[in-house]
């Protein structure tokens, strides 16, 4: 049987929670979505959080609250899903894309400040497959910070939730995050008059006229259920991780950072030392079903060339993640992590 790529941790008691809501006719947006989000804003501890739709949707509200113009930039890491770009298309703000630094899937604070104009308007970041970007000192450039925690809600940075710095932060809760509502995502921010204009946009009331961005009840009572396990769901993540990382240890093949209890593991990135049509051969032959880590960096979304983002480039095309998530059976573990450690 082959093990898939990825799978949502969806339990009877998701089911139940959506089943509950159906019954009370609780199908728009009411109490189980404002469970949800509390039960998120203490976990980010970012006092104001609006559950919405998508990511996109999320982006569109923040770019709104900020008042992008086409002409206003926003830097944003290439290693970086669409969403903001895709926001973009809306709501106007041009992109300025920062390549990873050498041996990083993450920009350097140095290389983004160096990309700050006289119309920066944002910086975005992003915790990829839960690793941390490293953002200290971006606070003192004065510019809004949003930080994507779709890949590390729940986890510390110096002692501190993530995102719980910036000035936004954003996450997804598509089928392959740490938590899903089937899809959805939230926003969180400690500015009051920010919050203010991005829940009027959400809409979801009769007071004001909004873009109809809401999650449902039915997501949020999944939410629910997702966030009050969340903690297990990261200590299963680290452990499966582990077992990966004893198997790589006696392979040629290199992970991209040392283990850590830090990290969520959403995803299991691995650098293969062997030429791309070898390693598709070798996990197709053992059943197994892995993808790029990030397969379309922006720079190529937007017909950039990839010499301008080497270290960019190189990664979405060298880094395979392996199937991880709280579903994957001891059995599944065992068959990956033998063939992790038999592909030489």
């Amino acid at each position: 049987m082959k093990i898939v790529s990825s799978k949502p941790t969806i339990t009877r008691k998701e089911l139940e929670g959506v089943l509950d809501c159906m019954i009370h006719d609780e199908l728009n947006t009411g109490s189980p979505v404002k469970t949800f989000e509390s039960a998120a804003s203490d976990i980010v501890t970012l006092k104001y959080p609006l559950a919405v739709n998508s990511l996109v949707s999320a982006y569109i509200l923040i770019f709104r609250a900020l008042d992008i113009k086409p002409c206003d930039e926003i830097i944003m890491p290439s290693l970086y899903g669409p969403a903001a770009l895709s926001a973009m298309k809306l709501t106007g703000g041009t992109p300025v894309l920062v390549d990873s630094a050498q041996n990083s899937l993450f920009p350097s604070v140095e290389h983004i400040k160096e990309k700050i104009g006289e119309n920066t308007r944002a910086i975005i970041t992003c915790d990829l497959s839960g690793f941390h970007c490293d953002t200290e000192g971006l606070a003192e450039t004065g510019i809004p910070h949003i930080a994507d925690i779709s890949h590390s809600i729940g986890t510390e940075v110096n002692e501190k939730p993530a995102g719980s710095s910036a000035a936004f932060a954003v996450a997804s809760f598509a089928p392959a995050m740490v938590i899903t509502t089937g899809n959805g995502g939230m926003v969180f921010t400690n500015n009051s008059k920010h919050f203010s204009v991005m829940r009027d946009m959400r809409g979801g009331n009769d007071e004001s006229a909004g873009f109809d961005f809401t999650m449902t009840d039915l997501q949020g009572a999944m939410g629910i259920s997702q966030i009050m396990k969340l903690k297990d769901f990261i200590r299963r993540r680290r452990e499966i991780a582990h077992r990966y990382y004893e198997s790589l240890r006696i392979t040629p093949h290199k992970p991209v950072l040392p283990y850590s209890d830090a990290f969520s593991y959403q995803a299991f990135p691995v650098f293969f030392d062997s030429p791309g049509d070898r390693v598709d051969r070798y996990w197709k032959k053992n059943g197994i079903e892995i993808e790029k880590t990030l397969g379309t960096p922006l720079h190529s979304v937007l017909g950039l060339k990839g010499f301008d983002y080497p270290n960019a480039d190189r990664i979405s095309k060298k880094l395979f993640s392996m199937p991880l998530y709280p579903a994957l059976t001891k059995k599944e573990i065992d068959k990956i992590s033998r063939a992790l450690g038999a592909f030489i």
